[in-house]
């Protein structure tokens, strides 16, 4: 079984990037995120701070549009509206997920494709379905793309079964894998007997957000295990972190596994930052 260490591949790239920023500033460019924060669960706060404080480390600005109820569509419309025409900010970012009284679609629709950095308008979502002029992707589906590509993990001809089928991951990632001459299946809430699917797969990415579902029963030997969850749990020693997968249960009829936490998340916030600094190229450089 080989680890699949995203903190460690995040800490290279992230190095990698940070030249790039320091040619940007040397142009007078400061790269800027600006993300609006609609909701008040504790995950949304903690991803949010954890975008803001890996900005902060590496020179890019972030601006934090924290919403207090009541507001609604038309008020985050106007912020949007604001945003997409500031020279000086090159990305948005609408942190998910939305009140259920605000219009997802209508919201995300309105970002502006340039600045689009979770790659949700429409039109960015439409061009990676076609693959074609891709500019934006979904910052996790591409952090699972990268890792397998660092760990040179073939996909061409491979069974990819994705356990969840979200805008933000699944449904996504099971285009990119597509693209790059995968087989896939995409489980959702609806899929009878998910178990036996995901026995089938070469290649098992979970991004449901149930702890611990996948256990060592459900993985062939020598599978690809990409665990996107994080997951809370209780236990007897406080809070922890754990993933959609029995890591321990599972890890060693694995050939190669991300651990939770410290594989794809510090990945994902790398992509963000990736996708920012190239978006400011793009428009400046």
């Amino acid at each position: 079984m080989i680890l699949l260490d995203g903190k460690k591949i995040s800490t290279q790239i992230n190095q990698g990037i940070t030249n790039r920023i320091k040619i940007l500033k040397e142009n007078n460019i400061l790269p800027s995120l600006a993300v609006i924060l609609a909701n008040e669960t504790i995950e949304s706060k903690t991803y949010v701070s954890m975008k803001q404080k890996m900005c902060e480390k590496l020179g890019i600005q972030c601006k934090i549009i924290h919403l207090i109820k009541p507001f609604n569509n038309d008020d985050i419309l106007k912020v949007l509206s604001d945003l997409n025409k500031a020279n000086n900010i090159h990305t948005i970012l609408v942190q998910l997920p939305l009140p259920k009284h605000i219009d997802k679609n209508k919201i995300l629709s309105a970002i502006s494709p340039e600045k689009d950095v979770d790659g949700l308008n429409p039109l960015n979502s439409g061009k990676l379905f076609q693959n074609n002029n891709i500019h934006f992707i979904p910052c996790t589906v591409r952090a699972c793309m990268e890792l397998l590509d660092h760990y040179k993990i073939d996909i061409q001809g491979k069974h990819a079964v994705i356990v969840g089928s979200s805008i933000l991951v699944g449904l996504p990632l099971s285009t990119c894998l597509l693209h790059r001459g995968a087989t896939i299946t995409l489980c959702n809430i609806n899929t009878v007997d998910t178990k036996s699917q995901v026995n089938n797969g070469d290649i098992v990415i979970s991004c449901c957000g149930v702890p611990r579902l996948i256990k060592k029963d459900w993985i062939k030997k020598g599978a690809i295990v990409l665990d996107v969850g994080i997951n809370k749990i209780n236990t007897p020693d406080g809070t922890k972190l754990v993933g959609d997968v029995d890591f321990d249960n599972v890890k060693d009829i694995t050939s190669y596994i991300t651990p939770v936490p410290g594989g794809i998340g510090p990945m994902t916030i790398s992509m963000l930052i990736k996708q920012i600094v190239e978006a400011c190229e793009r428009n400046n450089i």
